[in-house]
């Protein structure tokens, strides 16, 4: 029986690939890991490289595995992800100005590094949508400007205009600490929204940009913001295009959508909205965006009750 307690961000819970991934990478059966990836759906598929990017220790072994075949875009995906979160766990999740000058260095050398595989895996793969979307946070992070970004994402929309990873990354970009509006960063999401088929996931980005936009407000109580009437309108708009739509489905990131939601909308004081959406969640969240509340498990715990 679940409780109140309960709560599971490991997005293997949600997603057993993730767990079959894992091991084949432990084991270090390249084989092995292109066959769970290569039957991923092209948003599994990235998020999956996402995932595993994370994994510490990877790069002498991907390099290796690069080594052998210089075409392999899945390895050039993977090992650029890893250099980057590499390099945005030395950088810190804080604001730029609270960040040292030694760690900014440290920080853009590995995204270099990324770079350097990122380029080649896409000059030899031109149409591998991980390989794209894993170019949108390097630019990001080496602050190569919004027409760059741009034109990487205007490359990955050629190839499938509702890849919600990389979206989620032109929004980030889109927003004003990394030198875009709060209109291009509302626009953008309006158009992803509204472009997409009902009941696609893409519609999250509207909770993702007022979620960015209240915390840009700096420690204002977010029932301030994301309760107003305007955003809740907002929210509840892009919930009936997504989550709320008979045709949602719960493929691979429905975790993250459900949970983005019940954060907007809870910590907006929306319950009526947010009880339904942690009941669907069970025990099961992601930790972004709870982690801008705080530690996410107690976090999600003290809303899921106050929701329930």
């Amino acid at each position: 029986m679940l409780t109140i307690s309960d709560v599971d961000l490991d997005p293997a819970a949600a997603y057993p690939e993730v767990t079959t991934l894992r091991t084949a990478l432990a084991a270090r059966d390249w084989p092995a890991c292109r066959t769970v990836l290569d039957a991923a759906t092209p948003v599994a598929r990235t998020s999956l490289i996402v995932i595993a990017g994370d994994t510490s220790g990877l790069g002498d072994f991907l390099t290796s595995v690069l080594r052998d075949d210089p075409d392999d875009g899945t390895a050039a995906a993977l090992l650029g992800a890893h250099l980057t979160a590499v390099g945005w766990r030395v950088r810190g999740r804080y604001w730029a100005q609270h960040v040292s000058a030694q760690r900014f260095s440290l920080f853009h050398d590995w995204l270099r590094e990324a770079e350097r595989v990122l380029i080649d895996g896409a000059a030899r793969n031109p149409a591998d949508l991980a390989v794209w979307t894993a170019r949108m946070p390097t630019a990001r992070g080496l602050e190569l400007g919004q027409a760059e970004a741009r034109r990487r994402y205007d490359r990955l929309a050629a190839i499938d205009p509702h890849h919600l990873p990389a979206q989620r990354h032109l929004l980030q970009q889109l927003c004003p600490k990394w030198g875009g509006s709060w209109q291009q960063v509302h626009e953008f999401a309006g158009e992803a929204m509204h472009s997409a088929p009902p009941g696609s996931h893409n519609a999250v980005l509207i909770a993702e940009a007022h979620i960015e936009q209240w915390l840009d407000l700096d420690d204002e109580d977010p029932r301030e913001y994301l309760g107003s009437p305007a955003v809740r309108e907002a929210l509840h708009q892009a919930a009936q295009h997504s989550v709320w739509h008979p045709d949602f489905q719960r493929t691979h990131g429905w975790v993250s959508v459900l949970s983005t939601f019940a954060m907007a909308f809870s910590a907006g004081g929306d319950h009526r909205a947010s009880g339904p959406l942690f009941a669907a969640l069970g025990s099961l969240a992601s930790e972004h965006p709870w982690d801008y509340l705080g530690e996410p498990v107690p976090v999600i715990q003290r809303y899921r009750a106050m929701s329930a």
